[in-house]
């Protein structure tokens, strides 16, 4: 177990021996939340587990050679704070094997918990493997024979052209070639009910994969073919989700004829982590399971339920009149009454406003009838948006938009038309069979109106009365019910185990989004469960495949995906070969190293208006290589991290020219800079600091490779980081991680690297290096000091002890002969960074010397005090002493 320093750590301050292994724990607050840049701060969960141990976690590097005490712990429950939130919780209950030591002050003297991995998905994988349940399409993936790749020979071979038709209709022909062939070739396996089938789509970077799945599941939906949509992120399955839900808008928007538009969703559903999903204020939210049983419980409450205000809106269009006299009578009681009016103050809490006064039976009707109106709106907007169409029957969804409509209508002439008090008065109290006998034209059309509202009311009221929808009261009823009833559920991949102990009619297909990046294993708890016959994988195993902190386990392929094992045994694909990301010089080379040549640049990318021009100079234009030579990687402190300062430095120039041409142009603009190395993401994140944030039109995401799966930016900065004379670039030489990398940008990468190291590492980087030198993209850190030169005039500056970087440092800094003696190639950016770097490094006493590992190669002699160097050896703690020379 690496970097146990950088994990998420608490305090312990109160811990009580329970029974059975089981300890009420509290901690004081929790440090290292944010372990990963693009990543959600930590928040302990059940499952969890935790080493509990005597020393402070920042000291602690390795596991394997820590000589304290430890235990391993799991999070069996958590206590809510105050305020609610359980994840963020300081208590929590744990399941241990302590042997009472817990208990001996002589070795507990001070007792820390450390997250170190969350153990439920695992368990749950675990489980699936030993059920041996629904195995139909486990048989398939296992199955040696190619008989698995054929098609099924009961099933005649269908006509695709009036299905064709019908696709690019529904989903108003967005889509191309290759993406429909794909979702036609899924739509034509699972109509077979004599053997199970895999269908796999590949969607590499920009080709529209989120795309095309989502219109595959909404063509699913609207056969209301019951599915399972799994992926192995809450990012990804948001997404996914978030796009289905904008096609059923959209369908709607385009088919309707003005009014009031209702997006019926009862047939998707959605359950999970809500805070990871982020699914409040989204369009996520109408098909999320905990906010659909809260608004359907609303609904169905006795007090402020459908049946409640659509009784209050009879009334209100019945009986106003009535009710205005009734409004009357009892003002007049509290005012005949002695202090009649100081009681009704006090009612109201000591407000003057407490009850509504109205000077007509105009004002009075208005406002009982917005009141009620807007109550009934609310109710069947729930109604609408989260009960199947199916449920609820397509003449009371059509009667209750067209209710609604009319209610607008009704409302827009009330408001807005000029009208008597009295003579309103009289036209509602009048039979609405007289209405023919009035002359008034403007009484006559609201009064029709008014009539036409009742007779919906009527009829909705009996015919809803009939469905028996009051039975909706119980929350665990309503929660079975919007299981029942969904034919899209969207989860996690580990949340589908949570479907096994559903009681629900069984899927028949399960759709598993970025399944590339699944572990086999996990993805068996989907595919097991019952009734599934199908299933449908998408992915791309030339991108990132699953992530597995074991090195143990990574080593025996535990995080091959099923996808990838499929694809190494010739398993027929799809692939999406049309990408409308990337520029096509950038597009160039991942299309012929990762992708034979087989994707296309789509027509939106091949027009002279994607090229654009953000610095004037040739090293930023689409696609370029900038050698930094005279960088050093080092390392990032406990861990096997490396940063590279002279990388942060031009990144931290550029952006500055970036950002000022971005001002000027007055155009948006987003810049992505990516890492494969936390290390140095930490480092880019504090020389930019927050410089960049809340800027309007100008965005700065640094991020690690994984941080960026998925993503994408107008202008992509890449530090490789590595720099060394033997050619070793460790995980860097990966090529998923290296596809993902160059794929991220639309109109310009610029890559950042020492190309000597690089071409010695014979990998995928040597490759890259001579196609941007074949290309005319390759060029060095002296075309970009003569570029930008002109602009920034420290580049040339001399780097002595009287420069802005040093001026004020609490060590005198002095140029070597040698740095004198010749120009420096570095910039002073890179110098500074260097020199930033430098000082974050030093942790022990001998690296105050002018031989420390800190200084030995420098272009400068860094001198300390005596009196510093004296104070300072006397200081105990390394982390404080790593603390004091960054104030330096």
């Amino acid at each position: 177990m690496q970097n146990v320093s950088r994990r998420p750590f608490a305090k312990v301050t109160g811990f009580v021996e329970g029974q059975e292994n089981v300890y009420p724990v509290e901690v004081d607050y929790w440090r290292n939340r944010v372990t990963d840049s693009g990543k959600e701060p930590y928040k302990i969960l059940p499952g969890d587990v935790l080493m509990l141990t005597n020393a402070e976690p920042d000291t602690i590097c390795s596991l394997e050679r820590f000589k304290g005490r430890w235990v391993f712990a799991l999070v069996a429950g958590i206590v809510e704070d105050k305020d609610g939130d359980a994840q963020t919780s300081t208590r929590f209950r744990i399941e241990a094997f302590l042997d009472n030591e817990v208990n001996d002050d002589r070795t507990w003297k001070s007792m820390y918990a450390v997250f170190l991995i969350n153990a439920v998905t695992n368990k749950r994988i675990w489980n699936v493997l030993h059920r041996f349940g629904n195995l139909n399409v486990v048989r398939e993936v296992l199955c040696t024979d190619s008989a698995a790749e054929r098609d099924c020979n009961l099933c005649i071979t269908q006509n695709h052209s009036s299905e064709y038709e019908s696709l690019k209709i529904n989903l108003f022909g967005s889509l191309n070639e290759s993406q429909t062939k794909a979702v036609l070739a899924c739509l034509d396996t699972i109509k077979c009910k004599h053997r199970s089938a895999v269908k796999m789509i590949q969607g590499p970077p920009g080709t529209g994969k989120t795309k095309t799945v989502a219109a595959l599941l909404f063509t699913l939906l609207k056969r209301k073919h019951r599915t399972v949509v799994c992926a192995p992120t809450n990012v990804a399955i948001k997404e996914l989700a978030s796009r289905v839900v904008q096609l059923v808008k959209q369908s709607v928007s385009t088919n309707s004829h003005g009014g009031r538009l209702l997006y019926n969703l009862g047939d998707m559903l959605c359950f999970g982590n809500k805070e990871r999903m982020k699914v409040v204020d989204s369009d996520m939210e109408d098909i999320f399971l905990d906010f659909r049983v809260d608004c359907v419980a609303q609904c169905f409450s006795v007090f402020t339920g459908w049946q409640h205000c659509l009784l209050s809106m009879i009334d209100t269009l019945t009986n106003c009149v009535r009710q205005y006299h009734i409004f009357l009578e009892n003002e007049r009681q509290i005012r005949s009454k002695p202090n009649g009016n100081d009681v009704a103050g006090k009612c109201g809490s000591g407000k003057k406003e407490s009850r509504p006064e109205f000077q007509s039976f105009l004002e009075y009707f208005k406002h009982r009838f917005r009141s009620s109106a807007e109550s009934l709106l609310r109710c069947f907007s729930i109604l609408c948006t989260h009960i199947p169409k199916s449920y609820l029957s397509e003449h009371n969804f059509r009667d209750i938009e067209s209710l609604l409509n009319l209610l607008d209508s009704f409302e827009i002439s009330l408001f807005r038309e000029k009208f008597n008090s009295r003579k309103l008065k009289k036209a509602f109290s009048l039979d609405p069979s007289s209405l023919k006998k009035r002359t008034d034209p403007l009484y006559t059309s609201l009064s029709m109106k008014r009539r036409e509202c009742l007779s919906l009311l009527q009829t909705l009221n009996e015919s809803l009365r009939r469905l028996n929808l009051a039975t909706f009261t119980d929350k665990s009823k309503i929660a079975k019910f919007c299981y029942q009833a969904a034919s899209l559920i969207f989860c996690t991949t580990s949340s589908s185990y949570k479907l096994y102990s559903v009681e629900m009619e069984p899927v028949s297909l399960v759709v598993i989004d970025e399944a590339a990046q699944l572990k086999e294993c996990e993805s068996l708890i989907p595919l097991q469960l019952r009734g599934v016959g199908h299933a449908i994988l998408v992915g791309d195993e030339c991108q990132l495949p699953a992530m597995v902190e074991s090195k143990l386990s990574s080593n025996a392929g535990f995080g091959r995906s099923l996808f990838e094992r499929l694809s190494s045994l010739g398993h027929p694909r799809h692939l999406l070969n049309i990408q409308y990301r990337m520029h096509p010089e950038i597009s160039h080379f991942p299309t012929s190293a990762f992708y034979n040549n087989q994707i296309q640049n789509g027509s939106n990318v091949t027009t002279n208006s994607y090229r654009k021009c953000h610095l004037p100079w040739p090293m930023f234009g689409p696609y370029s290589f900038i050698n930094i030579s005279s960088g050093r990687e080092e390392g990032g402190g406990c861990g096997h991290s490396l940063r590279n300062y002279a990388e942060v430095g031009v990144i931290s120039m550029i952006l500055v020219n970036l950002y000022g041409a971005c001002k000027s142009s007055g155009k948006d603009l987003s810049v992505g800079v990516i890492s494969p190395y936390r290390a140095q993401v930490a480092a880019i994140q504090k020389k930019i600091g927050r410089r960049y944030e809340n800027i309007k039109g100008f965005t700065v995401k640094v991020r690690s490779v994984d941080g960026f799966q998925g993503g994408e930016e107008d202008i992509v900065i890449v530090s490789t980081v590595r720099s060394n004379p033997r050619g070793f670039i460790g995980f860097v030489s990966d090529t998923k991680r290296t596809n993902v990398t160059i794929t991220r940008a639309r109109y310009s990468l610029w890559i950042l690297g020492n190309e000597r190291t690089l071409t010695r590492s014979k990998s995928i980087w040597e490759a890259l290096v001579h196609d941007a030198k074949t290309r005319g993209c390759f060029f060095s850190i002296d075309d970009v000091k003569a570029a930008l030169g002109e602009k920034n005039s420290q580049l040339d500056d001399p780097v002595d002890g009287s420069h802005v970087p040093f001026r004020h440092a609490r060590w005198r800094a002095k140029c070597s002969r040698d740095a004198k003696s010749r120009e420096c190639s570095s910039s002073t950016d890179e110098v500074k960074a260097l020199f930033d770097g430098k000082k974050e490094n030093i942790q022990h006493d001998d690296s105050l010397g002018g031989n420390s590992l800190l200084f030995r190669n420098a272009r400068w002699r860094v001198f300390f005090s005596n009196n510093f160097v004296k104070s300072f050896r006397n200081l105990t703690s390394l982390t404080t002493k790593v603390s004091i020379m960054d104030l330096c």
